[in-house]
């Protein structure tokens, strides 16, 4: 099975295609587009013109090396620069076209996880905590783990594009620029610093582009084998400072397209250094893409890491399992009548929104699915992007009263399907028992949904009868029908 992983970032775009064999990642071949998508934010927040055409330029390119894969075998991810855009939504509408399959918007912690993810295989196997640090185009991810465990990460909104453009605008490169660069940068990582240190770590790493560039100019300087140290650090400060601007760098092994952000990263990662007390950072192979892969690799090979973050979100919530169960089953049950060819993705992301529909209960029984909803849509679920998290939350919480308030994502047939199949499902599993489905028939029209269901069994069960009937109604009310026959 061969796989893609796209990672749209702030600095550069990049592509990683890998083929999976016996449950092992080996890499096929990458390819880098430098697009600076963080150096293209006007005044006002929005992506600029000639920033978006950059981008889809490179996208178009990319699009002719993912040609011929299944689109469910690919991943494309976007991380700061398109989290924060204004007018984020409207360029991504236009990259998909261009790319040919769907963009996720990671949040920063699960960017981080994934970081971990990528880092993970790549490295040694340790029993030690590791640190590792990844310093992007406009974020910065930090992230503790354990073997394969995430035990503490954040994202911070400093990188090398954004620090270079904020002080390095014009290419000149002062102490004082350089200085304040750097103490805005260690702004950034105090809030959440501490929390860091609670939880300790006996390595640290870096990884992709910063870090990678500058253990390339240490070792090829001469100056370190490689690792990344404070003196070392320090040396090429000031060298930066001796050449005055940033066109002038005249380093061995710099890459031409590190040349801009070089000064911006290096002010990252003395921040980095000086706010974690760090002595020395080794390189880490592996990044973002690499975890992309691996994620992407179990969700195929069935060990889907979103699983088990719902099942954990299901124990700190105290959530009825066997009533969410009951929920799900006959969900699938129902949407399988809708969508006889349903697809695996498409039946997980039911069964995850009846495993979920009742978190709310854990904070109040009065309008609960509004605190499922909102639960779900700010919680830190590994494994989910945030538009995933977001179409999960929609789903829940359209499960009970109206649907005025999913009105947008009705738009979009499966998410509708889904809705309805969910909505049935908690009718019919209202007395939280074990029920088996009568004999009904669930159909997909144009215009709506048709039920057809045994007369009898509504008249012995009336209760069902009424609520099916409320369910004729509210979905009137947005303008979709919900025909119930009789026979």
């Amino acid at each position: 099975m061969r796989l893609a992983a796209i990672d749209l970032g702030s600095n550069s775009f990049r592509l990683e295609i890998a083929r999976v064999e016996k449950e092992v990642i080996i890499s096929e071949g990458s390819w880098k587009e430098t697009v600076r998508l963080a150096g293209g934010i006007d005044s006002e927040g929005n992506l600029t013109e000639e920033a978006q055409e950059r981008a889809l330029k490179a996208l178009a390119r990319i699009a002719e090396k993912i040609e011929g894969f299944p689109r469910s075998q690919i991943r494309a991810v976007g991380t700061q620069t398109l989290r924060s855009a204004k007018n984020s939504r409207e360029f991504i509408e236009k990259a998909e076209r261009v790319l040919g399959c769907k963009i996720e918007i990671l949040r920063g912690k699960e960017e981080a996880r994934l970081v971990y993810e990528g880092c993970s295989f790549a490295l040694p196997q340790s029993d030690k905590k590791r640190l590792i640090v990844d310093i992007g185009g406009a974020s910065t991810e930090c992230v503790i783990g354990h073997v394969k465990d995430v035990l503490e990460a954040d994202s911070f909104h400093v990188g090398c594009v954004n620090t270079s453009v904020t002080f390095f605008k014009n290419g000149i490169i002062t102490p004082a620029m350089m200085q304040k660069a750097q103490l805005s940068a260690e702004a950034e990582f105090d809030s959440s610093i501490e929390k860091f240190f609670r939880c300790g770590w006996q390595e640290a790493f870096g990884s992709s582009g910063t870090a990678s560039a500058v253990s390339l100019i240490l070792h090829d300087q001469g100056w370190t084998d490689g690792t990344i140290t404070l003196e070392a650090l320090l040396k090429l400060k000031y060298a930066m400072l001796e050449f005055g601007n940033t066109s002038s760098f005249k380093f061995v092994g710099m890459k031409d397209d590190r040349r801009e952000v070089l000064a911006g990263g290096v002010c990252v990662l003395l921040a980095i250094f000086n706010k974690f007390k760090l002595k020395s950072m080794k390189l880490a192979d592996g990044a973002l893409r690499y975890g992309i892969l691996y994620d992407l690799a179990g969700r195929k090979l069935d060990k889907d890491p979103r699983a088990a973050s719902v099942h954990s979100l299901m124990l700190r919530m105290h959530v009825d399992e066997e009533q969410a169960s009951r929920v799900a089953k006959v969900a699938e049950e129902l949407y399988k009548k809708i969508e006889p060819s349903v697809s695996p993705e498409e039946l997980k992301e039911l069964a995850w929104a009846a495993d979920l529909h009742e978190i709310g209960l854990s904070l109040s029984r009065s309008d609960y699915h509004k605190h499922s909803e909102y639960l779900i849509r700010n919680s830190d679920i590994p494994g989910f992007s945030r538009s995933e998290q977001e179409k999960l939350a929609a789903i829940v919480l359209a499960h009970r009263g109206n649907l005025k308030k999913v009105a947008s994502f009705l738009a979009d047939r499966s998410i509708a399907e889904k809705i309805l199949a969910l909505r049935l499902a908690v009718i019919f599993c209202h007395a939280k028992i074990d029920t088996d489905l009568p004999p009904i028939q669930l159909f997909s029209g144009a215009d709506g949904f048709m039920m057809s269901i045994p007369k009898n069994w509504l008249t012995e069960h009336p209760l069902t009868e009424y609520l099916l009937g409320q369910e004729k109604e509210i979905w009137a009310k947005v303008g979709i029908k919900f025909e119930i026959y009789t026979r």
